[in-house]
C-alpha cells in the first residue's frame, strides 16, 4: 500500500466520532467513512495509473480489471440515484465543521501544528497551519464529497470517479476575491474524497482553482432543491445554495503524501 493511502487510514481513526456520532441515525452508503481492498484497487486504477484526460478508462472497462467493481457500482447507482435527504444547509455546515476537526486532529497527530481559522469570515479557509515559529503557513479548505455524479458520464461526458469532486462556481469566485484581499499565505483546497469506489485525500492549489474558473466556469447547474432556500418571514425565502457547479479534473491533483510534505513545517 502506498504512503498515500496509509496517511489516508490513518485519518479514518480520526472520524470514528462521526461515523459512530454524528451519522449514527442518518443512512450511509454501506462503506462509508471505511477503506477495504477493492478502494486500493480503485486508487490504482482510478488516481495512480491516470496520467492524463485520454487515459481515464470508462466504469465498464474497469470492471475486468478490479474485481468486485461491478457489484460495488450497481449497488451505488441504486444508492444514490434514489431521492435522499433535502440538503439542508444548517446540517451540512454542521457536517462539515467535524471533518474539519477530524483533519486537525489527525495533522497536529503528525506533527503539523493547524488549527481553525478566524471564524468572523465565512468565505476565508477554515483550517490555518502554523510554522515552526507559530507564523501562518499556510491555508486549508477542506471539502467532503461521499457522493458521485453517477449521471456525469452521461451529463459531463465523464466518468464518475473523475468527474464527481464538485465545486460551487459563484462560492468560489466570492471566496477567491477575499482570499486574493486578504491572505498572503498558500491556500489548498482538500478534497477528502469517500465515493464508493475512489478513496482518499486530493488537493489543489489556489492557482488551479483560479485556472479552472476561468476556462470553464461552470460545467452543470443542478435542480434547485428546498434545501437551498430558506424562510425569513412568512412569504419571501432566500437562496442559501449554489446551483452553478464544476469539477476540477482528479488527475491534475496532488495526493495526500505530498500534501503532508508542502505543510511539514
Amino acid at each position: 500500500m502506498n504512503s498515500s493511502l496509509i496517511l489516508y487510514k490513518h485519518l479514518l481513526t480520526f472520524a470514528e466520532s462521526i461515523k459512530n456520532d454524528f451519522l449514527k441515525n442518518v443512512p450511509v452508503f454501506e462503506n462509508q467513512l471505511k477503506f477495504e481492498d477493492i478502494n486500493e484497487q480503485c486508487y490504482k486504477k482510478m488516481y495512480e495509473e491516470i496520467k492524463d484526460k485520454s487515459s481515464i478508462k470508462p466504469i465498464p472497462q474497469l470492471y475486468d480489471e478490479i474485481p468486485g467493481l461491478k457489484e460495488l457500482y450497481q449497488k451505488a447507482r441504486k444508492y444514490y440515484l434514489t431521492p435522499r435527504n433535502k440538503s439542508i444547509k444548517g446540517l451540512d455546515v454542521q457536517l462539515g465543521n467535524q471533518f474539519d476537526q477530524a483533519l486537525i486532529n489527525f495533522l497536529n497527530s503528525n506533527k503539523i501544528l493547524a488549527m481553525r481559522a478566524d471564524t468572523k469570515n465565512k468565505r476565508l479557509p477554515d483550517i490555518q497551519v502554523l510554522d515552526k515559529t507559530r507564523n501562518i503557513k499556510a491555508y486549508i479548505e477542506l471539502k467532503y464529497h461521499n457522493a458521485p455524479f453517477m449521471l456525469s458520464w452521461r451529463l459531463l461526458n465523464r466518468e464518475p470517479y473523475e468527474g464527481s469532486i464538485t465545486l460551487d462556481t459563484e462560492k468560489l469566485k466570492k471566496q477567491l476575491i477575499e482570499i486574493d484581499a486578504e491572505l498572503e499565505r498558500p491556500v489548498y483546497f482538500v478534497h477528502w474524497v469517500d465515493f464508493p469506489d475512489l478513496k482518499g485525500i486530493f488537493f489543489n492549489t489556489n492557482e488551479q482553482i483560479k485556472e479552472y474558473l476561468y476556462d470553464n466556469p461552470i460545467e452543470f447547474v443542478r435542480k434547485q432543491r428546498e434545501g437551498d432556500f430558506k424562510k425569513l418571514d412568512y412569504k419571501m425565502v432566500a437562496r442559501v445554495g449554489y446551483a452553478e457547479k464544476f469539477y476540477p479534473p482528479l488527475y491534475e491533483m496532488g495526493d495526500f503524501e505530498e500534501l503532508i510534505k508542502v505543510l511539514k513545517p
